[in-house]
């Protein structure tokens, strides 16, 4: 997931940075110190889930976006913690269902990003998918095409990174299937071949296999999109069940866009109450393993709570809790 990628990677540069600090050649010694320690400290925060507490600290240390000077975003430089720390923020808030401070967040870094233009261009990717990200989680699906056609005309230019590219393709087949535009959905969600033009199997590839599945189905060609599925069943590293899991979940997530909530909630019920043991898996990686018995869970607590049903979203939280989740943050 990017929000585990986003927090290991600030945890390697905080450390990377906290050693640097201790050479008095290269840095301001006392200065960086105490800048990395309140950097860490809001780090810590949002590991607890205080995100409120987070952000207040953040805004004592960072400038308002629009006062903030731009600067060549390196990935051990400031400018590159400043961006992984307000995008974990808005995640956090959004993890916990609190879509207005997430949508905050998101919006208020972006339209400084896009007020600079093309000198603050790299700072780009992170806050427009982290609002696309939030606008899809709401159910606002007509706000956050855009912002995914934004981010694949950065792909096509070879601007966007490569952990942004697996949230693009996902988000934008989606939005473009609430939009049906099932025809364009079956396109771009077309599996990759190897660059000699052979094919390339579905192990670690399964996100794409199985939403290309759900967009034959959207496309009318059932027949087709029943042979792929075996198929890829067939092929995968990961059991048959995991892999139905995310095209039922993706189905799910239409049919509440398209106002079936009771035929959404049906298939939430019947996932988060499969994976009953860790053993089910087999030898899965441990973390993937967890990702796979939780995501219908984290599913379930944003429909719950996009649709008002606060208490029932906390009690899928507490059990996300219990399995060692925080925040929509499986690890």
């Amino acid at each position: 997931m990017l929000r585990a990628w986003l927090r290991v990677f600030l945890t390697i540069i905080l450390l990377t940075a906290n050693a640097a600090a201790q050479n008095p050649v290269k840095l301001d010694r006392q200065t960086n110190r105490t800048m990395d320690q309140q950097l860490g400290d809001v780090n810590q925060l949002l590991e607890a889930g205080r995100t409120g507490e987070a952000e207040r600290l953040l805004r004592q240390l960072i400038p308002k976006p629009e006062e903030e000077a731009v600067r060549e975003l390196g990935i051990f430089s400031f400018a590159g913690i400043h961006d992984l720390l307000w995008a974990l923020t808005g995640y956090s808030y959004a993890g916990a269902n609190d879509y207005a401070n997430a949508e905050r967040v998101a919006g208020e870094r972006l339209r400084a990003v896009d007020a600079r233009g093309a000198a603050a261009a790299g700072h780009l990717p992170i806050f427009l998918t982290l609002m696309a990200e939030v606008y899809r989680l709401r159910g606002k699906h007509a706000a956050a095409y855009p912002l995914y056609s934004r981010l694949n005309q950065l792909w096509f230019n070879n601007h966007l990174p490569a952990e942004f590219q697996k949230p693009t393709e996902l988000g934008f087949v989606e939005c473009s299937l609430v939009r049906g535009d099932a025809a364009a959905a079956e396109s771009i969600s077309r599996p990759p071949v190897d660059p000699d033009g052979s094919y390339v199997g579905p192990s670690f590839h399964e996100h794409i296999f199985n939403m290309h599945v759900v967009a034959m189905e959207e496309a009318g060609h059932k027949t087709e999109a029943a042979q792929f599925e075996a198929k890829t069943d067939a092929e995968s590293r990961r059991p048959p069940a995991a892999n139905q899991q995310d095209r039922d979940l993706l189905r799910a997530r239409l049919l509440s866009a398209r106002g079936q909530d009771a035929a959404a909630e049906a298939i939430y019920q019947k996932w988060t109450g499969y994976w009953k043991t860790p053993d089910v898996l087999g030898s899965i990686d441990p973390k993937e393993s967890l990702q796979i018995r939780t995501v219908a869970l984290v599913g379930y607590s944003h429909f719950l709570s996009v649709h008002g049903r606060t208490r029932e979203a906390q009690a899928v939280q507490s059990r996300l809790a219990a399995m060692g989740c925080r925040f929509g943050m499986c690890e």
